[in-house]
């Protein structure tokens, strides 16, 4: 696999660019560059695990229609990274929004991509493409949420397009491809409000974490979510639920459940 850096996006408007490298027993920022309203925030190894904790942030509080953002994220060999999000994704009425995200890990890295969920207003049009290109001694622990839309606000599928599509490579050999395209109208969620999909990509078997996964869903209250490994280095949780702290309660105990099966540091 070969890794591109901050390049292929530098001086994009809309755009932020990463390179993430390991540095006297941490990972560091080794590269930068943003450009409105996109920037990130490195909050450095916030619990003594080694890993670069850095938040994506936003200014403008959401995503406008017409914008066009693009993320690229890259981990250098033996890098370790948790990316974060400052807050739920809000995006507003108007023409067609489009966010690109590339993330690639070099030879044992690890990444956690863990962005808050999309809140689709009434009117919106959002169409999101990730793709992640995994080294196969890499770990990759993934998420992305969606909700109905604004539900305290009444508008649940009001939106006009919701568009996600996820794809994972592993020494550029697909492993995963994944996403939904709904339309406004009817209730694709279940009478859900939220739902949720969560990857794990790691050397070894992934029946075992899976069947680990499966059981901590299964006491989590409120959502409605299974688990499974389609292929030999991918295991895949899915949830859906009524409350936005369940999603999340839920997600979380499966990044955690991950971590301690795969050998990582637990969160503190």
């Amino acid at each position: 696999m070969t890794i591109t850096g901050t390049r292929a996006i530098a001086g994009q408007r809309g755009a932020l660019a990463l390179v993430l490298a390991p540095r006297a027993g941490a990972t560091r920022t080794q590269a930068r560059s943003a450009a409105a309203p996109l920037g990130a925030v490195n909050v450095g190894d916030v619990d003594g695990s080694g890993f670069a904790e850095l938040r994506i942030t936003n200014p403008g509080g959401g995503v406008l229609g017409g914008d066009r953002l693009a993320v690229e994220i890259t981990l250098a060999p033996r890098a370790r990274a948790t990316v974060l999000t400052q807050g739920a994704t809000r995006v507003y009425r108007g023409p067609e929004a489009r966010q690109r995200t590339v993330l690639e890990l070099g030879a044992e890295a690890v990444l956690e991509y863990l962005p808050h969920h999309v809140i689709p207003f009434a009117g919106s049009s959002y169409r999101q493409r990730t793709l992640i290109r995994v080294d196969s001694t890499a770990t990759l622990i993934a998420w992305e949420a969606f909700a109905a839309g604004r539900v305290l606000s009444g508008e649940r599928f009001e939106f006009d397009l919701l568009s996600s599509r996820t794809r994972i490579l592993v020494d550029d050999v697909p492993v995963a491809i994944d996403g939904l395209e709904l339309r406004g109208g009817g209730e694709p969620f279940e009478g859900c409000s939220y739902v949720g999909t969560l990857h794990v990509v790691a050397p070894g078997e992934a029946d075992g974490l899976a069947r680990t996964l499966a059981g901590v869903l299964d006491r989590v209250p409120g959502v409605l979510a299974s688990a499974s490994a389609p292929t030999a280095r991918l295991c895949t949780a899915r949830v859906l639920a009524r409350r936005a702290p369940d999603l999340h309660l839920a997600l979380r105990a499966c990044r955690e459940a991950a971590r301690e099966h795969l050998g990582l540091p637990a969160t503190r």
